[in-house]
């Protein structure tokens, strides 16, 4: 009988080890991840994520899709074309209000300085009061379009004093430089791009921190979400690292970005001093919800309302386990 006892534990035991190893093996396989990214130097955390190996560590393959604007990452996260994507602040809200099945997790990076206007030295535009009644590009439903009508509000300006013509930020420089427009309403590396190829050509008016929050928001689809419970904090921590890593290597994070957007790396390292790589929640990102959402009812670009708490809470949620978990993340 003890002998029989024996036997029965051993295979006992040896199953037990077999099942372990068959969940270990499982477990080693990476996910892929379909990720968009916007092809500017605000989202290089997630090409440094994927370049720099963090997401693989975290047992995730990565594959990027290029994307032009934050109106096209929500698109492809609708679509099931991608799994993650970057989404600004405005574009974020507009896909709350529409019912999108994503939500933010973690921010990307901040920046409204990363935003500015430039105009042409020949367009008769001096002073931000001079804005009116030009043609100016800008990207609809984005911080750039907010920061726009922010400044005309403090100019005591309507929104219609100026000429908008709906650009996305890649081809608005060329707009300025042809003389289809007077100006641009741009991003980083977009508007150092500009001025570069237009010499004393370009003016830069203004940039728009103290009017927008710029940078984003990490979006996951709620499919992929209920799919991979578990991995989410480790998605929102691969970033954090990434974000960490820009921090603290700069003009490496610049040169690995370059490539992946194709742009001069001297260009990118300077555009991303007008960015914050800090992925927290802070009072000023959580007030400027609450602004984007007033000014984008006003513009009936949504119609419906939104929760801004609940549409914040997993990521409230994951950022205070790793405020906790990982402090070394935030030095």
């Amino acid at each position: 009988m003890l002998n029989k006892a024996k036997s029965a534990v051993i295979v006992a035991v040896i199953a037990a080890g077999l099942a372990l190893g068959s969940r270990g093996g499982a477990a080693q396989q990476p996910l892929k991840v379909r990720v968009g990214m916007v092809t500017v130097a605000s989202q290089m955390a997630l090409e440094i994520g994927r370049a720099k190996g963090f997401f693989a560590n975290h047992g995730f393959d990565v594959d990027i899709m290029p994307l032009a604007t934050g109106v096209q990452a929500n698109q492809a996260l609708a679509a099931d074309q991608v799994d993650w994507s970057a989404g600004g602040v405005e574009s974020t809200i507009v896909a709350a209000s529409n019912a999108l099945p994503f939500k933010p997790y973690t921010m990307y990076a901040k920046g409204g300085d990363s935003l500015g206007i430039l105009v042409r030295k020949d367009s008769g535009i001096k002073t931000l009061s001079d804005l009116k009644g030009k043609r100016i590009a800008v990207a609809t439903g984005t911080a750039s379009a907010e920061g726009l009508s922010q400044v005309l509000k403090s100019l005591n300006l309507p929104n219609d004093a100026v000429q908008k013509v709906n650009a996305n930020f890649g081809n608005m420089g060329q707009m300025v430089i042809q003389g289809a427009v007077d100006g641009m309403v741009g991003l980083e590396p977009f508007l150092t791009l500009t001025v570069q190829k237009m010499g004393d050509n370009a003016v830069l008016l203004t940039r728009l921190g103290k009017y927008v929050q710029g940078g984003g928001f990490l979006l996951i689809s709620d499919k992929w979400a209920q799919a991979h419970p578990n991995k989410l904090r480790d998605a929102v921590e691969a970033l954090w690292e990434a974000e960490k890593f820009v921090r603290d290597n700069p003009q490496e994070a610049s040169d690995i970005d370059a490539k992946a957007i194709k742009a001069d790396p001297a260009i990118v390292e300077a555009s991303i001093k007008w960015l914050s790589f800090n992925p927290l929640l802070d009072d000023f990102t959580l007030a400027s919800l609450k602004t984007t959402f007033d000014y984008l009812s006003a513009e009936k670009i949504i119609t419906r309302d939104v929760d801004l708490k609940a549409l914040v809470a997993p990521a409230q949620r994951i950022e205070d386990e790793l405020k906790t978990a990982r402090p070394d993340l935030l030095h």
